[in-house]
Parts: structure tokens; sequence; C-alpha cells
């Protein structure tokens, strides 16, 4: 881990593939991009059939299975994507394996939520029903296999297939859920049956697409594999636990609080405030890989910096747009009824904007094969969030539970920034703030990216 900043003269952008990735990263945002849209049109179909508490009932139901799957898959998705990218085993023991994996992994956090909704329900998701919660439990073993599945496409670098699945994924569902709610009016019986169908379609396409990749399956366990995956799958597994706790212990708490049609409203102003994070989930997703593929320290750390500074302050303009917008959004879209969701929203975006810039950070840590640094940091963001919630709900109501998650999401940035800084050699201004070479490269880039589109565009046509 160094401790100063380097002094060495950056190396040319040309010479770290930065051409490749961001035609990957534009593919990732399209994919992204599209599944928002589509996201949104699931996300009003739910709103508009289910109302402000059949909405918040169905979003608590569905975080059973989301923090089963959260809890209890060990990391391998991140471990799997970390030794694809090496190449330190062959690609068909790790499918195999990671099919072997899912089927037992997920068994156990179907038994893990049967206790809970057993003895635990009124506790935990007051207000909802047993049976949308045991319905909700079948999601899990499809939801961990899908996660094991995809992620050997994404350490391969496979992008197309990697955003090919997701878009069938929103596809499926937002079809399902429009039969389900709209044509045989089923409640949210039918909007979880929906979810059930289009996994259990997805997984037989991911792990078509995941054979093709590896040249085929072995299924004989490899101890080696295992022991390494879960490793390191391990540490990354608690960070990203601890990021989940971050994004969504704010929903426990509403709850607890305000009950279930609070949580209706703050899920949609939440759900349009986190499409910002399409571009750095784009960018992170295509980062990781390529980092803990690179054997030329200078490269990825003049890559990562670049990175994260112009994912910052790209969000940062489209979260302006939004904050402008957001009321006139939340009416046309959703109705008067879901009218305070935009005061939650707009709180929301001063976080949004820092932890895009954190999750580059945080996945080029990963990458380097420190992902238990990610913990720390997530530590300390849930304990802000935590506090700050319990203070601020009673007082503020939803816009106060925005605001503690604007407060945690930037800890968690600074966190990020203390850590990557550390290991990289790199000074904090370089990540934060543009450099003057980058306005050159931007429209060298650009220009480049336009020729390309064209390309695409006639190859279609």
């Amino acid at each position: 881990m160094r401790l100063k900043a380097s002094s060495r003269e950056p190396i040319p952008m040309k010479k770290i593939g930065i051409g490749k990735f961001v035609k990957e990263t534009t593919v990732t945002s399209a994919s992204s991009f599209l599944s928002l849209l589509l996201g949104v049109g699931t996300s009003v179909v739910l709103a508009r059939a289910l109302g402000p508490e059949g909405r918040g009932i169905y979003a608590l139901a569905m975080l059973l299975p989301s923090l089963i799957v959260t809890f209890g898959n060990l990391g391998i998705g991140p471990a799997t994507v970390y030794y694809v990218a090496r190449g330190e085993f062959r690609r068909q023991e790790i499918l195999g394996n990671n099919v072997l994996l899912g089927v037992g992994i997920g068994g156990i956090g179907v038994l893990a939520g049967l206790i809970v909704v057993l003895f635990f329900r009124e506790k935990v998701f007051p207000g909802v029903s047993p049976g949308y919660l045991l319905l909700a439990l079948v999601l899990v073993p499809v939801e961990v296999l899908f996660s094991y599945l995809r992620y050997v496409l994404l350490g391969a670098q496979r992008i197309k297939e990697f955003n090919y699945v997701q878009i069938a994924q929103s596809v499926l569902f937002l079809g399902f859920v429009t039969l389900a709610l709209l044509a045989l009016k089923a409640g949210i019986r039918g909007a979880i049956l929906a979810g059930l169908f289009t996994w259990l379609i997805v997984d037989a396409l991911v792990f078509r697409l995941a054979r093709r990749v590896a040249g085929g399956i072995d299924l004989k366990p490899n101890i080696s594999y295992i022991k390494r995956a879960t490793t390191y799958g391990i540490q990354a597994h608690l960070a990203n636990i601890l990021g989940f706790l971050n994004y969504r212990v704010d929903m426990f708490l509403v709850n607890g609080f305000l009950g279930p049609a609070a949580v209706g409203l703050y899920a949609v102003g939440v759900g349009l405030v986190e499409k910002l994070w399409m571009i750095s989930y784009a960018a992170s997703t295509v980062l990781f890989p390529r980092v803990a593929a690179e054997t030329k320290e200078d490269r990825r750390t003049e890559f990562t910096p670049l990175v994260a500074r112009t994912v910052l302050w790209i969000t940062a303009i489209a979260a302006l747009v939004l904050a402008l917008l957001s009321r006139w959004i939340v009416l046309l879209l959703y109705s008067e009824a879901f009218l305070p969701a935009a005061g939650a929203l707009q709180a929301l975006l001063v976080g949004i904007v820092v932890l895009s810039a954190g999750r580059v950070l945080s996945n080029d840590i990963a990458g380097r094969g420190f992902p238990g640094l990610n913990i720390y940091t997530g530590l300390a963001a849930v304990a802000t969030n935590v506090v700050l919630n319990l203070l601020w709900i009673p007082r503020y109501g939803i816009v106060g539970a925005a605001w503690a998650s604007t407060v945690s999401y930037t800890v968690s940035f600074l966190g990020a920034l203390f850590f990557y800084c550390r290991l990289s050699g790199n000074y904090w201004t370089k990540v934060v703030f543009p450099q003057r070479s980058d306005w050159a490269l931007y429209w060298k880039t650009g220009l480049a990216l336009v020729q390309w589109i064209k390309a695409k565009v006639r190859t279609v046509l």
C-alpha cells in the first residue's frame, strides 16, 4: 500500500485502451438506459395498479429475497469476475462449481427465509401477509444462480452478452407485470409471480451463454477454486452486504415509523433518483475485470482517476436536470398521489452524485485484490445511515430518511477515496477534479465514438 502520491509522468491515454473502454461503457450505458426505461415503465405499472399501500407491501415482500440473496451469496459473483479475469482456473471449472454453489446456497437461503417468515414476520415485516413472503422466497435460488452464471460473462469481458441478459430480464419483467396486473388483475401475488417467471427464463438464457463462453462445463467440485473464491468472495460479500444495507435500511425504518404507504412513496423517489447511477454502474462494471486482468500498474493508476472524475461530473449534471424536473416527472408518471416522493428524490441527489464516483473507486480496490478494505467504508456508512434515520425520520418523514442516506453516501465516497489514494499513490484532487488533458481526450474519444456508432448503425440498416 503506497503512502505517498506518485511523481511519475502520466502515460498517454491511447496506451491504456481508453477507446475500447469507452465503447464497452457506452454499450453498457445504452443497455442500462434501456433497462432504465423499461424499469420506469414497470414501476409505473406497479404504482398505478397497486396504489401507494399495495406498492409499499410489494416492495417490502420483495425485500425478503433481496436480503437473503445479498446476505447469503458469499460474494461468489465478484470472485468469479476476479478469477475468470486472472485466468487462474479453467472457465469450465469455474462455471461448473458456480452451478453447484448456486444450487446449494440457494437452497439454504430458502430455509433461512422460512425461519424468518414463520418466527419473525411480525417484527421484521409488519403489515405484510405471510403468503406474499412465502411466494417471494421462491425467487431466492433463481436469483442466486443468475448472479453466479452472469458474472462468468463479465469476468471474460464479454460485455455484449453480459448486457444482453440484463435487457432480456427487463423486457420480460415488464411484459409479465403488465400481463399480471393490467390484464389478469392478479394484484401483489401476480406481480411476484411475474418476477419468478422472468428469472426462470433468464436463468436458462444466461446458462446457455455462459456455457458457450466457458467452452463447456465441468461439474466436478474443485476444492481449491471453492476455497479461494470464498476467501476472496466473503470479503467482497461483507462489503456488498453493508452497501445493500446502506441503500435499503431506510426502507425498514420508514416502514417502522411511518407504515407501508410511506414506503410506497419513498420507494418511488428512491427508484427514480437511483437511475442516475446508470453511468457509474456501467463504468464500474467494465472497470472491475479490466483492473483485475491488468498487469501494468501505471496503466490502471492513470486510468481509474479519469473514469472516476468523468463519472462524477456527468452524474452531477444529470442530477441538476433531475432536480429541476423532479416534481413534473413524478406527477406525470405516478399521479398526484405520489407527489411527496419528489421531496425525498431531491434530498438524495447530492449523495447519489458523490457515491457514483465512490462505486468506481470501490471496484478498483476490489480489482486490485483488496475487497476487504471496502468493509471499513461500508461499516462507517451504515452506522451513519441508521443513526441519522432514527433521528430524522420522526421529525422530517421520508425527506429526513433521504437526507440521512445522502450523508451516509458521502461517508462511503470519502472512505473509498481514502483507501484508493493510499493504494494507488494518486492525489485526491486527481480523482475529483477534471484535468487539463481531459478536454482534448473527451473531444477525440467523442469523435471516434460517433464514427463507431455510425458504423454500427450502417451495419444494422
